[in-house]
């Protein structure tokens, strides 16, 4: 293949909106751009059945109880295929990428070689992330051939950690020699300097960042027992929250909050920027989690991190090596005995702190992800090889 390979980046998101999912479509784009090829966004898509679904959902949740997953539905699946068949005609690509695109490929009929992107699947998902156990079993059993088909119709797939790939290949057949996993990056643009990180100060005070926008998913309570453990000990400590506001009643005098701040913005990015220079420890202790790209931001900044081990959480956070992992049911006490023994051994704090941006160098930014991405694509492409798989 002689041009520069042209890659469809197929997806119902808009890659240029840095909110859709988090962020992440806008930066896989980037990557690919940088170190795959051409990228043909194929995106933004509305099919016109969206509200056709929304409606089939609200009266399923008013009758029965139980909703229906409208992101996953064959419906729109057929809708998408019809959509991007035509996008594909006007755009030729020599491959495409569809990142958390399973609805938008399902159905799609094209000779064009597939690399499928996700964080999670269906079978993972169901009953572990909040909502996902409230869908009807029809929903359910759309959702599951959805996902099915997707991974069937892909030529090569990628995972940003070893529990959503163990599913694809466990629960829906998909060949571990085509299966790829390596994590995604930080969205973060200015990326600290590591003599930025060097010179951050170690106060009287123990600063604890916590970054989720679900209160309860994320593990809120449990990070805010831990600044009372933390109190209880004899350590001053304070933590700050950022992206979501705890219930009423939940009040301290070294708590802060920060609702909501915006990456778009360019002056609220810089805040986020100085919140995580400004810390010592990065902790979320979620109920669940795919991944989470707040981990590799906490990596960028040296921090080390304190998070639970479940779902894709111990493909980024090394337990002893740049943070510490604990099991689901770990209280705030232990999260805070933990952090103590950091606290009051400065020099493996500072280790963990270095493993930790280095992790991040080596592999947890978006230029490590673009050139395995690169890799895996052109195998798919028909063009160069590809050194190591499952």
């Amino acid at each position: 293949m002689k041009h520069k390979l042209k890659i469809g980046f197929l997806t119902a998101h808009d890659p240029a909106d840095r909110r859709a999912w988090s962020g992440i479509i806008h930066y896989l784009a980037s990557s690919l751009e940088r170190h795959a090829g051409e990228v043909i966004p194929l995106g933004p898509a509305l099919t016109g059945r969206e509200d056709h679904v929304k409606t089939v959902d609200w009266k399923a949740r008013q009758w029965f109880g139980k909703g229906y997953d409208c992101s996953h539905s064959l419906y729109l699946s057929m809708g998408y295929a019809r959509l991007f068949n035509a996008r594909l005609r006007q755009n030729p690509v020599d491959v495409i990428f569809a990142p958390v695109a399973s609805t938008e490929i399902a159905m799609l009929k094209t000779p064009i070689p597939i690399v499928y992107m996700s964080d999670a699947t269906m079978a993972a998902m169901l009953g572990y992330y909040p909502g996902y156990s409230e869908f009807m079993a029809i929903s359910r059993i759309e959702a599951n051939l959805t996902e099915r088909l997707a991974i069937q119709k892909a030529a090569q797939l990628i995972y940003p950690s070893r529990w959503a790939a163990d599913s694809a290949i466990q629960d829906y057949g998909a060949d571990g020699g085509n299966v790829h996993i390596f994590p995604m990056g930080a969205n973060v643009d200015a990326l600290p300097l590591r003599e930025d990180i060097a010179r951050r100060r170690r106060g009287e005070c123990l600063r604890l960042l916590f970054v989720g926008v679900e209160w309860q998913r994320k593990g809120g309570p449990v990070a805010f027992d831990t600044l009372v453990a933390l109190g209880r000990m004899g350590i001053p400590a304070r933590l700050t929250i950022v992206g979501c506001v705890p219930p009423a009643g939940v009040s301290h005098p070294a708590l802060t909050v920060i609702p909501f701040l915006n990456k778009n913005d360019p002056a609220q990015r810089t805040q986020l920027s100085e919140l995580y220079l400004d810390s010592d420890i990065f902790i979320l202790p979620t109920r669940a989690e795919c991944m989470g790209i707040v981990f590799c931001e906490a990596a960028a900044y040296g921090l080390p991190a304190f998070a639970t081990a479940t779902g894709g959480v111990p493909s980024v956070v090394g337990d002893g090596e740049t943070g510490r992992l604990f099991p689901l049911d770990a209280s705030g006490e232990d999260y805070a005995k933990s952090i103590a023994e950091l606290w009051r051994n400065p020099a493996y704090l500072d280790e963990l702190s270095n493993a930790s941006r280095a992790r991040f160098d080596t592999d947890l930014n978006w230029d490590a992800w673009g050139k395995q991405a690169a890799k895996v694509i052109h195998r798919a492409a028909g063009s160069g090889a590809f050194g190591q798989t499952l």
